[in-house]
């Protein structure tokens, strides 16, 4: 029991914030980065056709990057982060036009897109139908390849669940420099009500974001499991102190 109370108070000191940037919605995911991080301008190692993967190179790659995209639940609280560099919309310079963030679709278990954010208007949406990137100059739209690879990109129709909470920030700490040659770090956070979404049987939760031109494409799954808040950390942490106490 002493081990299991130990454990638990060190859990709580684990949540507490430690990195450098600063969550606005109420979970701290810690680093922003994960395994989806790419900083190098790079074309398509496997050929066209292969998973896309951030690079226009004249403009410095990372511009167009998708970098990381976190989940949680949190007692009733769904939580969700997306980093890129770029914001909601990414400018290029050498084909005049402007990319925007694709919505960010999920699903459970076997789907990825029963469900839809809109960046823009904090919407979620139960989806019945979406397109795919648009002709736009610059774009992978006229690779159908490419085009089928970056998959889902906008809502075309839907019922509107509610609107979510929503906090975009740049990381000034890291890159004070907005769009000079690597693009900047950008942190997207949502949080909504979990009775939102119908989670019966869930096992696991799979994302998919991409952006306008295509040159991007996230795809990334979590098992569905319930966190307890940092506060009921904290209380059993301190309920413990409190036994081993009066023990010793």
């Amino acid at each position: 029991m002493r081990k299991f109370l130990l454990m638990m108070l060190a859990l709580t000191l684990l949540s507490l914030p430690a990195f450098g940037f600063e969550y606005k919605l109420g979970y701290d995911f810690g680093n922003p980065f994960d395994e989806i991080n790419n900083w190098s301008p790079i074309t398509y190692p496997g050929g066209v056709g292969s998973l896309p993967s951030p690079g226009l190179l004249s403009e410095g790659g990372e511009k167009f990057d998708l970098e990381g995209l976190h989940f949680a639940m949190t007692g009733n609280t769904v939580h969700i982060a997306l980093v890129n560099s770029f914001g909601t919309s990414a400018y290029s310079t050498s084909w005049r036009q402007t990319y925007n963030l694709g919505d960010i679709f999920f699903g459970i278990n076997g789907s990825s897109t029963s469900y839809a954010i809109d960046v823009f208007t904090g919407q979620l949406y139960a989806v019945n139908t979406y397109s795919g990137i648009y002709n736009l100059r610059g774009s992978y739209y006229s690779n159908t390849a490419i085009r089928n690879a970056v998959g889902a990109y906008d809502v075309t129709s839907g019922t509107v669940l509610g609107t979510v909470n929503r906090e975009y920030s740049m990381w000034q700490g890291l890159e004070t420099n907005p769009m000079q040659g690597a693009g900047d770090t950008w942190v997207l956070e949502f949080s909504f009500d979990r009775s939102l979404l119908n989670l019966d049987g869930a096992q696991t939760i799979n994302f998919h974001n991409t952006l306008g031109c295509g040159n991007d494409v996230m795809n990334k799954s979590f098992a569905v499991v319930p966190e307890p808040t940092s506060m009921m950390l904290l209380g059993l942490g301190m309920l413990g102190l409190g036994a081993l106490r009066k023990r010793f």
